[in-house]
């Protein structure tokens, strides 16, 4: 006689055990996946930060390095590397008349703004360098001005950026290019988005012409002693806000701590250049 095998099904709460199982990885798969993914946009953002104020630094370095640079080499005397403060009143730049170095504790304003001195053209004979005869933006300069090797003062500031409406990328990094007598050279030009402040301190030498001591700008008495100077940035991502809303304070040198408490994610980048082409007073 053949005996036929009996075969049985899952019960009913087996059936309830696998799906609470099921459920239970799934919550955790999404869970990974949703912390990955917040994870890589947060460190998106984060470099994007990053990368602009590294970037920016660098360019600064470079163009600031030329403060006090005169053209004619065999001249003996010193120039003060950088504008005088402004005064209560003076222009916002690009305006005319805005050549000069701005100190503020604060950051609506884009903080401090940045005003170098130096030399153009170069004595005959000689070709002179494409930075020597051209603005900050890279604009050809009046051959008037080159021919006649004049100081210009090259301006960079932070200031809100209106030409799209974008709200992520609210204030960019410009610079200017003006005569001593306070005209704007050509237009100004956008360096960088995503820089919200800048602030500065500057390098003070002694009697021998070695760097003493960093101050504000508005504590300079003698701006043909200034050497050098340290700049903070404060940068920011380009796109939404990728880390939790939390409110952060950022520090730029002598200034004011800000805060945010929008997510995004900012950096702040330090640095200091020397000037090179300032001499022993």
């Amino acid at each position: 006689m053949k005996r036929l095998s009996r075969q049985s099904g899952m019960t009913l709460i087996e059936l309830m055990l696998a799906s609470v199982l099921s459920v239970i990885i799934s919550y955790f798969i999404m869970n990974i996946m949703i912390t990955s993914a917040r994870t890589a946009a947060t460190s998106e953002g984060q470099a994007q930060a990053q990368e602009t104020g590294r970037l920016v630094m660098a360019w600064l370095d470079e163009q600031l390095s030329v403060a006090g640079y005169n053209s004619n080499y065999q001249s003996s005397e010193s120039q003060s590397p950088m504008a005088v403060l402004c005064q209560a009143g003076a222009p916002l730049p690009p305006a005319n008349n805005a050549h000069c170095t701005f100190d503020t504790n604060d950051h609506g304003s884009g903080g401090d703004r940045i005003a170098i001195r130096r030399s153009t053209g170069a004595r005959d004979g000689v070709t002179p360098p494409d930075r020597d005869v051209q603005t900050c933006a890279g604009e050809a300069l009046p051959a008037a001005i080159v021919n006649n090797q004049e100081f210009v003062i090259d301006v960079y500031w932070v200031q809100p950026n209106t030409g799209n409406a974008s709200t992520t990328d609210d204030y960019e990094l410009r610079c200017a290019t003006y005569e001593e007598n306070g005209t704007r050279i050509a237009d100004s030009q956008a360096i960088a988005n995503g820089v919200e402040s800048l602030h500065i301190l500057v390098g003070i030498a002694d009697a021998d012409g070695n760097p003493q001591r960093f101050v504000a700008p508005t504590n300079v008495t003698n701006w043909e002693r200034v050497v050098g100077i340290r700049v903070a940035i404060l940068a920011r991502e380009f796109g939404g806000s990728t880390l939790t809303p939390d409110a952060r304070a950022y520090g730029l040198l002598d200034a004011d701590p800000i805060t945010f408490q929008d997510g995004a994610a900012r950096y702040v980048q330090n640095g200091t250049v020397w000037f090179p082409n300032t001499k022993k007073l």
